[in-house]
C-alpha cells in the first residue's frame, strides 16, 4: 500500500450504520455515521425499512469518502460488518415484502419455545450454534410461513440486511459464514446449510445466499458508489463478518485469551475459540469466521437500548444521554434496583416474555436515581454471564471491557469492582468496524495490529463489598420477579 492509502470498515448496526477509514497502522483517519430507525410495537415487532438501511448505507460511505478524498487518501480495500439474525423476506424481482425483521423482534417467541422443548430443538442447536429464541431466522421463518402466509409464498429469497446492502453494491447474493452462523440453518462445523434446519424452517437452499470465505472480496471499482469514491488501484470490497465476531477479531482475543465484555446497543460476552463448542443449559452462541476459528458467548438484550429507552422514553429527555450518565455517577441508590429487561432477555433466561422493573423508588429519586440503577442492572447481568463464561472457557485471565459506556470512569470503576477477574480496557474505537477492517486489510496486504489494550480501573475494597451486597441482592430480585 502507498502511504496515502486507507482501509474502511463498514458496520451496518441496529441504532446506527459507521463508516470509519484507517491507515495503515490502524491509527483513525475519518469517520461518518448516521441513525437508522427501528420500529417496535406491543406484539413484539421490532423492524426495520432494509430501502432505508441500504440507502443509509451508501449515503455514509459516500460521507466518508468525500472526507477521505479531503485529505488526499484513497480506499485500497473495504470490509463490511453487520449485526446478526436480521431477515429480509423479498420478491423473484428482488423488492422487500415486508420490514426486516431485526435481532430484537420478539413475534417468533411461541415458536421458538416450542422448538427448544421438542426433541429436534437441542439437536439443531449443537450443528448450528445458534441458541433456538426468537432471534434466529430459523425461528423467523418457522413463524412467518405460520402467521403470514401470504408474504412466505410470494418470498423467492430471504436475507439479512447485510446481504441486501452487500447486493445493492455488488449485485451478488453472497453471505459470509458468520452471519450465516446466525441464522440457526448453518451447520458450523461443516460449514453448510443445515438440510433439518431448512426442513424445519420451510426454506431450500437456492432461496438463501451462496456462503462464501470471510475474505471473499469484489473490485470496489464494480461497486454502484465507485463513480464517488476514491479508489486505490486494484481496490477490493472484502465480505468480512458479523458485528460480534469481528469485535472479538479487533480485540485480538485468541492471542490474549481474554473475555471480550461488549455493550452497544445490546450485551455480550465473548471468547476465541478454535473449536465449534455448545452448552444447552446457558444455550451459548457459536459462530464461525472460517475453518477453526469460532467465537462463543452469551448474548444480552440488556445493553445501551436499556438506557437509550429510559433517558429518551420514560424520562421524554432525548439527547440528554451523556449528561445525565455523568450525573448518575454523583448519586447514591440506597435500595434501588433496577432489572434491565425491557426488550426481553436472552442468556441465561431465554424468555421473550421477561420484563423491566425498577424496584425500591422513593419520592427522593430523580432521574439520575433511576439511570444509574439502570446501569448497575445491566452490569450485574454482566457479571453474571462473565461468572457463566468463566465456567465454560479454559485460561481466559482477564475481561475486555468495550463500549463507549464505559468511557464513564465511574461506569468502569463499578465494572472493575464487580468483576471476578481482572479488568483490561480497549482503546476507543468501534470494535466491529475496525474487525472488518483488519479482515480487509489483509485483502490488500496488511496486517492491521489489534486495538490496543491497557490496566482498568483498579477494584477498592470497599466499593466491592458494598457491589456484592448490592449484587446478591439483585439476584434474588431477579429469581423473585422470574418466579
Amino acid at each position: 500500500m502507498n502511504r496515502d492509502s486507507c482501509i474502511v470498515g463498514l458496520d451496518l448496526g441496529t441504532t446506527s450504520i459507521k463508516a470509519v477509514a484507517y491507515t495503515p497502522a490502524g491509527e483513525l483517519l475519518a469517520s461518518r455515521s448516521a441513525v437508522v430507525k427501528t420500529e417496535t410495537g406491543p406484539d413484539g415487532r421490532a423492524v426495520q425499512n432494509p430501502v432505508d438501511v441500504k440507502e443509509v448505507a451508501a449515503a455514509v460511505l459516500s460521507g466518508l469518502a468525500d472526507e477521505i478524498a479531503q485529505k488526499g487518501y484513497r480506499i485500497a480495500a473495504l470490509g463490511m460488518s453487520a449485526a446478526m439474525h436480521s431477515l429480509v423476506a423479498l420478491d423473484h424481482r428482488d423488492e422487500p415484502l415486508m420490514p426486516a425483521m431485526t435481532w430484537m423482534d420478539a413475534r417468533p417467541a411461541e415458536v421458538a419455545q416450542a422448538l427448544w422443548a421438542s426433541p429436534d430443538g437441542p439437536r439443531l442447536y449443537a450443528r448450528t450454534g445458534t441458541p433456538i429464541h426468537a432471534m434466529a431466522p430459523v425461528c423467523k421463518l418457522a413463524w412467518l410461513r405460520r402467521d403470514m402466509p401470504d408474504v412466505f409464498a410470494k418470498s423467492r429469497r430471504f436475507v439479512s440486511l447485510k446481504e441486501y446492502v452487500w447486493h445493492h453494491l455488488f449485485g451478488e447474493w453472497v453471505c459470509d459464514p458468520a452471519i450465516a452462523s446466525a441464522t440457526g440453518l448453518f451447520d458450523v462445523q461443516r460449514l453448510h446449510w443445515d438440510q433439518a434446519a431448512l426442513e424445519f424452517a420451510g426454506v431450500r437452499a437456492d432461496q438463501l445466499s451462496r456462503v462464501a470465505p470471510a475474505d471473499w472480496s469484489q473490485p470496489l471499482a464494480s461497486c454502484r458508489l465507485a463513480p464517488r469514491l476514491p479508489l486505490a488501484e486494484g481496490a477490493q470490497a472484502v465480505i468480512g463478518g458479523s458485528d460480534g465476531v469481528l469485535a472479538t477479531v479487533a480485540a485480538g482475543a485468541k492471542e490474549r485469551e481474554m473475555l471480550i465484555v461488549t455493550i452497544g446497543t445490546s450485551l455480550a460476552v465473548r471468547a476465541a475459540s478454535r473449536k465449534a463448542v455448545t452448552n444447552s443449559s446457558l444455550r451459548t452462541f457459536c459462530y464461525a469466521l472460517g475453518e477453526g476459528e469460532y467465537v462463543l458467548g452469551a448474548p444480552s438484550n440488556a445493553g445501551g437500548i436499556v438506557i437509550d429507552w429510559l433517558v429518551q422514553t420514560l424520562l421524554g429527555r432525548p439527547g440528554e444521554i451523556e449528561q445525565l450518565l455523568a450525573a448518575a455517577g454523583d448519586v447514591q441508590v440506597d435500595h434501588l434496583l433496577a432489572l434491565p429487561y425491557v426488550a426481553g432477555e436472552r442468556a441465561p433466561f431465554w424468555d421473550e416474555r421477561i420484563s423491566a422493573a425498577w424496584v425500591g423508588l422513593r419520592l427522593h429519586h430523580g432521574p439520575a436515581h433511576m439511570v444509574r440503577a439502570a446501569v448497575e442492572g445491566v452490569l450485574f447481568h454482566t457479571r453474571w454471564l462473565v461468572e457463566e463464561m468463566l465456567g465454560l472457557t479454559e485460561g481466559a485471565r482477564g475481561v475486555m471491557l468495550a463500549g463507549r459506556l464505559f468511557e464513564q470512569p465511574w461506569i468502569a470503576e463499578t465494572a472493575a469492582a464487580l468483576l471476578p477477574v481482572p479488568v483490561w480496557m480497549q482503546a476507543d474505537a468501534d470494535g466491529a468496524a475496525y474487525g472488518a477492517a483488519m479482515i480487509a486489510g489483509r485483502r490488500a496486504g496488511v496486517d492491521l495490529p489489534p486495538l490496543a489494550v491497557m490496566p482498568g480501573p483498579q477494584a477498592q475494597a470497599a466499593k466491592r463489598a458494598e457491589l456484592e451486597r448490592r449484587y446478591a441482592a439483585w439476584r434474588e430480585l431477579v429469581e423473585k420477579l422470574r418466579a
